[in-house]
């Protein structure tokens, strides 16, 4: 009896054990299972973008480098070591239509005109055509619109003339004549610095002055700025308008001044002024031409001077109403007085965001700039990108920033990859 006693025992022992530890795994698996999260206390998610390809370029410092493909290799922060690339001498950025890619003069620096550039079976980026221009000159600005259409300037083939151009064959296709609009001076030009289209409209800076030894710039013969409206309809300008208070339109071939606001329809233009004097009578500005019209904007005027002076308005964007440039937080010069050269390229660029309305400037929460990129921003699935280098930062990377909430955000950066010189976004 005592012995059957103790076994009964024994077993009671053991099914209340396994009792106790089916209830606790149980109650394990609830508490796993069941128990949400503090509200709050939830860590985010940082999910890269799977449905797009970023292409970099990058630069040492005399301005040669290449030009990267990341599609499942993107990251936050980026070490180009060992990644495949395309060899540039000059490595300054380009622009993007779809999946092609354009940049001025081939990937040696040696030859002018247009290079155009793609994605191999790999997704690497390849040369696939070059349109050679007939100067031998830093000097081929174009536009491309479509598959189908293009332009460009080429001074060989005429100052007051603009070239066509077929950007899928990178073949030339004709040519649009505005020598009608001559002055009989020295050096005269329409689409040299600036080559937009709107409302199948083209708006093309017009240039009538000289240019004196040592200055880069073209003097105007009026101190004034103009641009010519050509109506691709009916193929004829339509109209030639000028506004005083400024001079230079644009300022270099791959270094685009205008924007068209596709929430507005209006167009914006840059002005650099007289860069070598500054004059402050004659400051840099920028101007607009509002949608569904071809003369400038008399009422409108965003002047330099109001931000800080002397100094130049060198980017520029426009989405909504609203501007996006870099104001120097002291003055600068690119020539001399002191200020020449690297002082220009410190970082005192900071990107600001311009009231159309209002005019006031709202400086933006992106590392400061020095200007070795000249990249306008631009604006994808809802936000505004910006590329800033800042030696002091040690960044040089890309902020996107979410104009609706305010919202500014770090992209990316490069880690020991040299300085960031360009960015696009290509839709996979």
């Amino acid at each position: 009896m005592k012995r059957s006693n103790s076994l009964r025992s024994v077993m009671a022992g053991i099914a209340a054990t396994m009792l106790l530890f089916s209830c606790s795994s149980n109650d394990d698996n609830k508490e796993e299972i069941e128990q949400p999260e503090e509200p709050g206390t939830e860590q985010p998610v940082d999910v890269l973008p799977k449905d797009e390809t970023w292409v970099i370029y990058n630069g040492s410092p005399d301005w040669s480098g290449g030009i990267y493909a990341l599609n499942d290799n993107k990251s936050r922060v980026i070490n180009l070591s060992g990644l495949s690339f395309l060899q540039l001498k000059s490595s300054l950025g380009g622009r993007a239509l779809g999946k092609t890619l354009y940049k001025v003069n081939d990937v040696s620096n040696t030859k002018q005109g247009i290079n155009k550039m793609g994605f191999n079976a790999a997704g690497n980026i390849v040369d696939q055509g070059f349109l050679p221009s007939l100067s031998n000159a830093y000097e081929s600005n174009f536009l491309v619109v479509s598959e189908t259409e293009g332009y460009y300037w080429d001074k060989v083939r005429g100052g007051l003339k603009l070239q066509k151009f077929n950007p899928t064959t990178m073949e030339r296709t004709g040519e649009i004549d505005f020598s009608s609009l001559s002055e009989g001076q020295p050096l005269e030009s329409v689409g040299q610095l600036i080559i937009a289209k709107r409302d199948n409209k083209l708006y093309l800076d017009l240039l009538l002055g000289d240019k004196a030894a040592g200055n880069w710039q073209v003097t105007p013969v009026v101190k004034e700025v103009a641009i010519a409206v050509y109506d691709l309809t009916t193929e004829k300008i339509e109209n030639v308008t000028k506004i005083g208070g400024t001079t230079n339109l644009g300022v270099f071939i791959d270094h685009i001044l205008w924007s068209l606001d596709e929430v507005t329809g209006d167009l914006y233009f840059g002005t650099v002024a007289d860069m070598k004097t500054q004059p402050s009578d004659f400051s840099s500005k920028i101007l607009r031409i509002k949608k569904g019209e071809t003369t400038f904007d008399t009422t409108f005027a965003l002047d330099m001077k109001t931000y800080q002076f002397p100094a130049e308005f060198n980017r520029i964007f426009a989405h909504n109403g609203k501007i996006y440039t870099t104001i120097p937080s002291r003055a600068v010069s690119y020539y001399g007085g002191g200020q020449h050269g690297v002082r220009y390229r410190d970082d005192v660029w900071f990107w600001n965001e311009i009231d159309a309305t209002t005019k006031k400037a709202t400086r933006l929460n992106i590392p400061p700039d020095n200007f070795y990129c000249t990249q306008n921003p631009f604006f994808h699935n809802g936000e505004i990108y910006f590329v800033s280098n800042s030696t002091g930062d040690g960044f040089s990377g890309v902020n996107q920033y979410n104009p609706a909430t305010g919202v500014i955000k770090e992209t990316f950066r490069l880690k020991e990859s040299g300085r960031l010189q360009g960015f696009n976004i290509i839709k996979n």
